[in-house]
């Protein structure tokens, strides 16, 4: 009875690593249907096991790899070329870990490979030790795959567990050590099976005790990231309704330019002309740099480049922009304060330090987008020589305290979602160039 636990748990195992590992590549065909899968799976090691049950190592073989094209064809969906390698590449897996243990017994038995398959193949509790290597094989394999994802897209998720491996590696040895000391007797194979069945038990309990662990983290940072979307989207809705309190204000501020300048039209015989015309022109310029930023769809965007605007004007800096993308829902909205205000503050303070009247004075910022990444320019003039310390811009301002961490700061904004920040300049020009890659997720 015991043995018999014992293989058909093997089977369950065997069917639920090539699951695991399928599901690393393709899509659950019925994922909605969370109880198909280990039905079909239960089904089929039930269906290897009645096979098993016949001592025949081919028929064995054979069933295993067609149970093992059925599971990636009908549980999964995708290209049917990739799931024919990923078919092929879990058979070979599969054979792998099943031959090791026989190799083994061949070596310390001295018998030849087939009758150490012949043999092996009766005990259940050597077979558990390929279920262990494929296991082995599997985890080392999903592991650096996740590994290398993270690295990829640089995302700070639970660190890999690799002592995990330890698990069935230990199991495997401790497995070969009890089968080596035990007596051909009836007791020592029954302690033999007990003692694989509470390896086996451990086994499932630490690996899938972690696998859940795992998914519990990723709940709750999944659940961390919507919490800081919807402050977000609050601080936005925040920032639409202050800007429009601000078009309210305008309205009301050209209402009142309007109704004076009707009445300087309805003064009889007041040489107005000249007064009209600059008040008007006035007016006009107020409303075209009002309107300037309204078609940025990002209200943090939108909020800085008029805050901008309006330092500009009040330092008589022009203001250049070319903005032919303005799409940045990807930037978390503090991050978009870092990426724009600091140059765009930088730029301004770098202006006001030209002390010559005729010197020319301006920002000059462009947006584009170009082969699936998004740049942004921002140039300025400039009449300071650069401080170069440790590799390092260094700030020009009074209070180092509180200032020389915006170049450092936006770098590692930049690098965040996935793109690069470039810094370049001559004797009278400064320019900071950033790129990231479209629609990255933050």
């Amino acid at each position: 009875m015991l043995n018999t636990i014992l293989a058909l748990s093997k089977c369950i195992l065997d069917f639920i690593l090539i699951f695991w590992f399928s599901k690393q590549f393709f899509c659950v065909r019925w994922e909605n249907r969370k109880y198909l899968s280990p039905a079909v799976l239960i089904i089929l090691a039930l269906l290897l096991h009645l096979i098993n049950s016949l001592y025949m190592p081919v028929l064995n073989t054979c069933a295993a790899l067609s149970f093992i094209l059925f599971i990636n064809f009908f549980l999964f969906e995708g290209p049917v070329t990739a799931r024919l390698i990923c078919t092929a590449a879990e058979a070979f897996l599969s054979l792998i870990s099943e031959f090791i243990p026989v190799s083994v017994y061949s070596l310390v038995y001295n018998s030849s490979i087939p009758a150490a398959g012949t043999e092996t193949i009766k005990n259940a509790a050597l077979n558990l030790v390929g279920t262990c290597i494929l296991g082995i094989i599997i985890f080392s394999i999903c592991h650096v795959m996740i590994w290398k994802r993270q690295n990829e897209e640089k995302d700070p998720v639970i660190s890999n567990n690799f002592s995990i491996i330890s698990v069935p590696l230990i199991s495997i040895l401790m497995e070969y050590y009890v089968l080596s000391v035990d007596t051909p007797d009836a007791s020592a194979s029954l302690r033999s099976i007990l003692f694989s069945l509470g390896l086996l038990l451990m086994n499932m309990i630490v690996i899938f005790g972690d696998n859940n662990s795992r998914k519990r983290y990723q709940l709750q940072r999944e659940l961390d990231r919507l919490s800081r979307l919807e402050e977000q989207n609050r601080m936005i809705i925040g920032q639409q309704d202050q800007f429009i309190e601000e078009m309210k204000g305008f309205v009301h501020d050209y209402t009142k330019q309007l109704e004076g300048i009707k009445r300087l039209v309805h003064e009889e015989g007041s040489p107005v002309s000249n007064e009209l015309q600059t008040y008007s022109h006035e007016m006009l310029r107020n409303i075209e740099e009002s309107c300037r930023f309204a078609f940025i769809p990002s209200p943090a965007l939108r909020a800085i480049l008029i805050q901008t605007q309006l330092r500009c004007n009040f330092s008589h800096i022009k203001f250049e922009t070319d903005i032919q993308y303005a799409e940045f829902s990807f930037i978390a909205f503090p991050d978009l304060y870092t990426l724009f205000e600091n140059p765009l503050e930088n730029a301004i303070t770098a202006c006001n330090e030209i002390t010559d009247e005729e010197a020319a004075k301006y920002v000059r910022l462009r947006i584009f987008k170009k082969k699936h990444l998004i740049w942004v320019e921002i140039k300025n003039p400039k009449v300071n020589p650069i401080v170069i310390k440790e590799h390092c811009i260094q700030t020009t301002k009074k209070d180092e305290g509180f200032h020389g961490h915006g170049l450092k700061n936006m770098k590692r904004v930049t690098e965040r979602y996935g793109g690069y920040m470039n810094i370049d300049y001559c004797a009278d020009e400064f320019s900071v160039t950033m790129a990231f890659p479209e629609g990255k997720d933050a």
